[in-house]
């Protein structure tokens, strides 16, 4: 009988969102364990850019909470895309 060597327990081979929440706490240790991050928080992050486009469908939920939502959702969508915008400008002008 053949033994497997012991896996990390940063190593996974489960897709990212597949794991569980306070895997997300953990840092990730190469840099593909953090592109494959990014990529999963980045289908989580479209999830919520459907949801929330689909607010005006929801019911038993206030037009005013619903505009609330949408405003901080913008305002932090807004942030994080002039974050991100400047964090690839910076890689690319090196």
């Amino acid at each position: 009988m053949t033994t497997r060597p012991k896996t990390p327990s940063h190593a996974t081979n489960l897709p990212e969102k597949e794991l569980p929440a306070g895997s997300w706490l953990t840092p990730p240790w190469t840099l593909e364990e953090r592109l494959q991050r990014i990529e999963a928080l980045g289908q989580r992050v479209n999830g919520h850019v459907r949801f929330i486009c689909q607010v005006g469908s929801l019911n038993g939920i206030s037009g005013e909470a619903k505009e609330k939502a949408v405003t901080a959702f913008y305002d932090r969508m807004v942030a994080m895309e002039s974050q991100l915008s400047c964090i690839q400008e910076d890689l690319r002008l090196g």
